[in-house]
């Protein structure tokens, strides 16, 4: 495609409306998992502040079945959760093939050693910790995005 049809093409999606915005919002959207209805409020708006689409899912079992409905980009997944905890959901979206890929961050308030040590030895990308630093938090997730899932065409195409 010369410069000249894609000037032309970009021109005339301009003019239809914001399509590309919302395929790039799409690909922004995080899943919370989390029993705490207080902490699921707080990062929600917190996330949404920094641009980000957030859903929430008050517990395990719930957070499973909604990264398995609609396949979010990242997942921040409380540990410790009555029914199922963090680590048996990451282990399960893990081993779903639609789910594989994503991106998972445990957030918890714990800091001793023995929890760090299961983190590593878990399915999770990384960890934040409670209280979280929502702007630290939204830099880290938006650059995970876009090391996953690129926004925008391929460049040199």
């Amino acid at each position: 495609m010369s410069e000249a049809e894609r000037r032309e093409f970009a021109e005339q999606h301009d003019e239809e409306g914001d399509e590309d915005t919302l395929v790039v919002e799409r690909r922004r959207r995080v899943l919370i998992v989390d029993d705490d209805p207080d902490f699921l409020v707080m990062a929600e708006a917190a996330l949404a502040a920094h641009g980000f689409l957030v859903e929430r899912a008050a517990g395990g079992l719930r957070g499973v079945f909604l990264a398995t409905q609609d396949v979010p980009d990242v997942i921040l997944c409380d540990l410790r959760m009555p029914g199922i905890d963090g680590f048996v959901v990451a282990e399960a979206l893990r081993a779903d093939p639609a789910t594989q890929h994503v991106a998972i961050f445990a957030c918890t308030g714990r800091r001793d050693l023995e929890a760090r040590a299961a983190l590593n030895a878990s399915a999770f990308d990384g960890v934040l910790v409670k209280p979280v630093d929502w702007d630290s938090a939204a830099r880290l997730l938006h650059e995970i995005i876009g090391v996953r899932r690129p926004y925008g065409p391929a460049q040199g195409t």
